[in-house]
């Protein structure tokens, strides 16, 4: 987590993580059904999963990335951009890493989530991981007794979590890289172009990279296959 020892007001360029993990509302949607808002008879084993899968994703980000809060399903990380900047192909490596780590708990979770009758822990199974990242200005920042990152980047970053992403190119899990991001990373050619559009922060253009691939096809090499 973030060191509240760290000075009051810090500001500097950031790349800013946030790892979601899809199909998370619907999963709780389904264990409130199931076993009710009353836990007195104890805590479903869903909840003890979704510690299990965010605890891979903190592990799978570190040390290149910092934990700066988790965020119900999602895990913020930042990262000093003089840090990675230039290297795209490490970052990618983490990432399929971080997401092979995942699926690999995701399944041992969702095996152990048939013991019993609960028909929401099973879907345990169906939950991904989706990421996307970006790099502008951020401050650290003490607020009351939290330390915060704080900035517009910030606040461009948590608006594309929510995205038409899977909508429109039918990716499952996969890691979008704002154009600040891959340029930064020196990865401009990686994935698919994408666009998305807010009413407050406008069009926010970048890459698209679906992880779990065994490669990652570039703008160049399907150009060369069609």
């Amino acid at each position: 987590m973030v060191d509240a020892t760290q000075p009051a007001s810090m500001a500097g360029d950031r790349y800013l993580l946030l790892a979601d993990i899809s199909g998370y509302t619907a999963f709780m949607a389904g264990i409130e059904r199931d076993h009710g808002v009353d836990f007195s008879a104890g805590i479903p084993a869903g909840f003890a999963v979704l510690g299990e899968l965010l605890g891979s994703v903190i592990e799978g980000v570190q040390p290149a990335f910092e934990v700066a809060k988790l965020e119900g399903d999602a895990v913020f990380a930042i990262a000093p951009a003089a840090t990675l900047d230039g290297q795209g192909e490490s970052v990618l490596r983490r990432f399929e890493a971080l997401y092979a780590a995942f699926r690999a708990r995701r399944d041992v979770q969702a095996r152990s989530a048939t013991d019993h009758l609960c028909t929401a822990c099973p879907v345990v199974a169906t939950l991904d991981l989706k990421m996307v990242l970006h790099r502008g200005q951020a401050v650290r920042q003490m607020v009351g007794t939290q330390t915060e990152i704080l900035g517009p980047a910030v606040n461009i970053a948590h608006r594309l979590l929510k995205n038409s992403i899977q909508a429109r190119l039918g990716y499952g899990p996969y890691v979008f890289l704002t154009d600040p991001a891959a340029d930064g990373l020196r990865l401009a050619g990686a994935g698919v172009e994408h666009l998305e559009e807010y009413p407050d922060v406008g069009a926010i253009s970048g890459r698209v990279v679906p992880l779990g691939a065994a490669t990652v096809a570039t703008d160049s090499t399907r150009a060369a296959a069609i």
